[in-house]
């Protein structure tokens, strides 16, 4: 999987991930995403995730993501989704992740 991370401002990350986010790969881009968040100077208030090129999500990837939005929750951040496709939004509606994650 390859994954870039990109600071917008001061307080904006965008990460951009292409590929399926497995077991395997999810691991790795929950670790990437964090250590930049804990490692950053200055904190991070709002992730911004690009699915725009993500193909699948398992439910390990699923875990990844509702540990990230709790991490961005206890430090008032936020986290929005972008660029979903329509069978990756089925799967964050049917576990109710579309209840409290903006999904753009």
């Amino acid at each position: 999987m390859e994954i870039n991370l990109n600071r917008t401002g001061i307080f904006t990350l965008n990460v951009y991930a292409k590929g399926r986010l497995d077991l395997d790969s999810a691991v790795e881009y929950g670790q990437k995403i964090t250590d930049f968040i804990y490692d950053s100077d200055e904190e991070i208030k709002e992730l911004v995730l690009d699915f725009s090129e993500i193909t699948f999500i398992s439910s390990y990837g699923l875990k990844v993501i509702l540990e990230l939005y709790k991490k961005m929750k206890e430090t008032e951040g936020s986290l929005k989704i972008k660029g979903v496709s329509e069978e990756i939004k089925k799967s964050f509606n049917l576990v109710g992740f579309n209840k409290f994650l903006a999904l753009d």
